[in-house]
């Protein structure tokens, strides 16, 4: 078979959309689409472990790249050293490094390279740090790393040297994600790791994504991740923040008015740390509070200049101020917006200060839930896409009846909840919007066929559908329920599962 006729970057950006099993499917096409898919597969090779032989394979392969003197540095060693030659120099393919992901690796490959399965940590970390020291030997792909504490058994980076010795080394690290790094207890097992953190502000300066999940404000970690916030041009911020202690703290972001882009806050105590910063972050376009708490004093927030494009308040403990931040935080730039409660006046300001809203999401609670919010989130008049969702309390039925009277813009609609099927057709023969996109969720105790020829009769109304995704409990589709779903194909509706589709709604 001859090259294909894209060129060969155009080629790498469509198969970069494929996941690894179609990739590996690739690999035997021919020789061209193998010295393309290799340096794919081979980006991210430290990922969870599903099967002893994954890792036994990834580590054997990772050996045949090993030098003479790399090979004779791990003797002696309980794992069968592989002395084949390569057919690529797959190491050198490596973007991304998961640290816990390769110890695991590592371990399982000793594991069962031993009869009694056993293995001691030192010989873990021997071949631990003879794998990094290989693959920055010659890279020049490497740009992002986690380390992420999720075994008791810490295993610790390699000397930082490592890192260093060969360039680029980390010089060109964009991506730093650090996990739950306080849990270590004993200082000489997070020794190296500690002063690799020390380092990066030092050796990196093109770190845009920084993820942390913080455990204690105490910890020696947190003004090494405040040097790396103070020295990066970081345009997107992860913060997960769950600390005991009921101190003040600073997370110094004002540092980064003029980079930063996305701000993702999760399970902040906003009494122990201010608002302040926030209306700083000039350049500021995405917004999210997760689970958050503490917003006592949001009139720190009626200075904001901020322009976001993406805000979402996410089941945080803010009671009655929902008003305010919403206020003070959204206007007209703003298109995207989730909230996991609101009230009548907190929609009643979005449609008067957001009027280009495009994509929707909402949760509904019976203490705060009003018929009248409806009227106000049906007349936004850009909106696209709604994602509606409601907790116990609410009466559902004049929920979907409310909605069927008044949408009317709205071409992706996703109804999180169960809906009797009295309402449904009253939605279905009273909706005036031409659906396109639509996700069900079918109640367990009625029919699918009553729902399916519901959504024939508004496709021959409104001639718009064209896909549909159906949440449907229980045993698979019945022989009747089939053949309407032949029937709403035929006119080209395409049925998918609703995860086909939450690309849409997310």
């Amino acid at each position: 078979m001859s090259s294909p006729i894209l060129p060969a970057e155009c080629f790498r950006k469509i198969l970069n959309l494929l996941d690894n099993s179609a990739l590996y499917n690739c690999l035997f096409l021919n020789r061209y689409y193998c010295r393309v898919v290799i340096p794919i597969i081979w980006q991210n090779p430290f990922v969870k472990q599903i099967a002893t032989f994954t890792s036994c394979s990834l580590i054997n392969t990772i050996l045949s790249c090993f030098d003479e003197d790399e090979i004779l540095s791990l003797i002696p060693s309980s794992i069968n050293l592989n002395t084949q030659p390569p057919l690529f120099a797959y190491v050198e393919f490596v973007k991304k490094i998961n640290h816990d992901c390769l110890v695991e690796h590592v371990r399982t490959s000793i594991e069962s390279s031993n009869e009694n399965g056993n293995y001691l940590d030192c010989e873990v970390q021997k071949l631990v740090n003879a794998i990094y020291n290989r693959i920055f030997r010659k890279n020049t792909a490497f740009q992002e790393f986690e380390a992420n504490v999720t075994q008791k058994n810490y295993i610790d980076l390699p000397k930082f040297s490592v890192f260093t010795n060969y360039e680029p080394g980390i010089r060109r690290l964009r991506s730093l994600t650090i996990f739950n790094l306080d849990l270590i207890s004993s200082d000489r097992k997070r020794q190296n790791t500690s002063k690799f953190l020390d380092m990066v502000p030092k050796s990196c300066d093109s770190i845009v994504n920084l993820e942390l999940w913080i455990k204690s404000i105490k910890s020696i970690f947190v003004k090494k991740y405040l040097d790396i916030i103070k020295s990066q041009p970081l345009k997107r911020i992860f913060l997960y923040i769950d600390s005991p202690e009921r101190i003040t703290y600073n997370l110094e972001l004002e540092f980064r008015s003029e980079t930063l882009k996305e701000l993702i806050l999760d399970s902040v105590d906003f009494k122990q740390i201010s608002l302040s910063f926030i209306p700083k972050l000039k350049h500021l376009e995405r917004l999210e509070f997760l689970y958050c708490k503490g917003f006592n004093n949001c009139v720190v927030l009626s200075n904001s200049k901020l322009y976001l494009k993406k805000f979402k308040l996410w089941y945080c403990e803010v009671g009655d101020l929902i008003e305010e931040i919403i206020y003070y935080l959204c206007n007209e730039s703003l298109l995207k917006l989730t909230l996991s409660n609101a009230t009548t006046k907190a929609v009643q300001i979005v449609k008067e200060s957001c009027p280009n809203i495009n994509y929707f999401c909402i949760r509904f609670y019976a203490r705060t839930f009003s018929d009248s919010i409806i009227p106000f989130i049906c007349d936004l008049s850009l909106l696209n896409v709604l994602n509606i969702g409601s907790n116990f309390g609410i009466d559902m039925a004049s929920l979907v009846k409310n909605f069927g009277n008044y949408l009317i813009y709205i071409e992706c609609l996703f109804f999180d909840f169960n809906i009797d099927l009295q309402s449904f057709i009253y939605f279905t023969n009273n909706c005036k919007a031409n659906l396109k996109y639509w996700i069900l969720t079918l109640e367990n105790n009625s029919s699918s066929k009553e729902y399916l020829l519901q959504v024939c009769k508004f496709q021959n109304i409104h001639n718009s559908l064209k896909t549909i995704g159906i949440k449907k409990y229980g045993d698979g589709w019945m022989k009747e329920e089939l053949e309407i779903i032949d029937i709403l194909k035929n006119q080209g509706i395409n049925i998918v599962t609703p995860d086909e589709l939450n690309y849409l709604f997310c």
